[in-house]
């Protein structure tokens, strides 16, 4: 009788002892895969962080420090090991290429690695990291966008500003430096460059219905929307996005113009079509006609 006691406490022993193996198994295999990552890639000078996941801070930033109670604007990248953009919310997910930000108080951002990563930066300071799942996802992943276990690569970019007007004029100056043309900003906060003025005589006023030929893209150069001269766009020229309306007038019918609009003056905090949130915009346009 003793012999079979001692037996199912050996058996037990082995059971418990292989239960609190397998609590650190994820652990330990993502740390692995961590760091075959980074070798497999030539990835150098990232950091281990106690909470398990590795870093680079790419730049520090010159602004403020970042504490938890901050209501922070940033941007961030996601990626799988694979090199895949991950698309949490589909064609409107924000990103650091698509000029899209987000905001929040520091504290209350999610998950868990991805506070922790950003309150490392002082304001305009960026980060890249690499983050096992349970500092991520998790086990359960994000819809069917991010599969369960899903260890992330990511970085985080804190623009050194303090509100929306500012970030987004930061976003479009530094993007309006990689386009060969020169730009005016209007007392609205958009950024035009006349490519033709045109030379219609007809005075163009937010009642005005206009015909236009155009095409609307994000700062990743993905095309949002399209309208081809042979099937124009006709609108009353106030039923149009903030945008439009004060530059259209710039030009006159025959006209074209190229804008670069704060996502304050376009779909601003909501998502619209293939447009993410707060998302900056640009847009080429040609003015067929004018009515009023």
């Amino acid at each position: 009788m003793m012999k079979k006691i001692l037996g199912l406490l050996f058996i037990a022993s082995v059971i418990f002892v292989s239960c609190k193996k397998d609590v650190r198994t994820l652990q330990q295999i993502q740390d692995e895969q961590m760091q075959a990552f980074m070798k497999q890639n030539n990835l150098s000078g990232f950091q281990k962080d106690t909470s398990g996941y590795y870093y680079k801070v790419i730049n520090t930033g010159t602004g403020n420090a970042l504490t938890y109670p901050d209501y922070v604007f940033y941007l961030q990248t996601l990626k799988d090991l694979n090199g895949n953009t991950l698309k949490l919310q589909g064609d409107q997910t924000p990103t650091i290429e698509n000029g899209a930000y987000l905001a929040n108080y520091l504290g209350y951002v999610s998950p868990k690695g991805f506070r922790e990563n950003i309150i490392k930066l002082h304001k305009g300071g960026s980060i890249r990291a690499i983050i096992p799942s349970y500092l991520a996802y998790g086990k359960d992943g994000f819809g069917s966008q991010v599969s369960g276990n899903t260890i992330l690569d990511a970085i985080f970019s804190v623009p050194n500003v303090s509100n929306s007007i500012s970030l987004a004029d930061s976003l479009i100056t530094k993007y309006k430096a990689t386009i060969p043309l020169t730009f005016t900003r209007d007392s609205s906060g958009v950024y035009y460059s006349i490519l033709t003025p045109g030379t219609g005589t007809d005075l163009i006023t937010t009642s005005s219905t206009i015909k236009v030929a155009y095409t609307g893209k994000l700062f990743d150069g993905k095309i949002f929307d399209s309208a081809k001269s042979t099937s124009p766009l006709e609108s009353p020229l106030y039923g149009l996005i903030s945008g439009w309306q004060s530059t259209i007038p710039k030009i006159k019918t025959g006209g074209k113009i190229r804008i670069l609009i704060p996502s304050y003056l376009g779909y601003g905090s909501s998502a619209q079509g293939a447009i993410p949130a707060n998302a900056p915009l640009d847009f080429e346009i040609e003015l067929i006609s004018t009515k009023n």
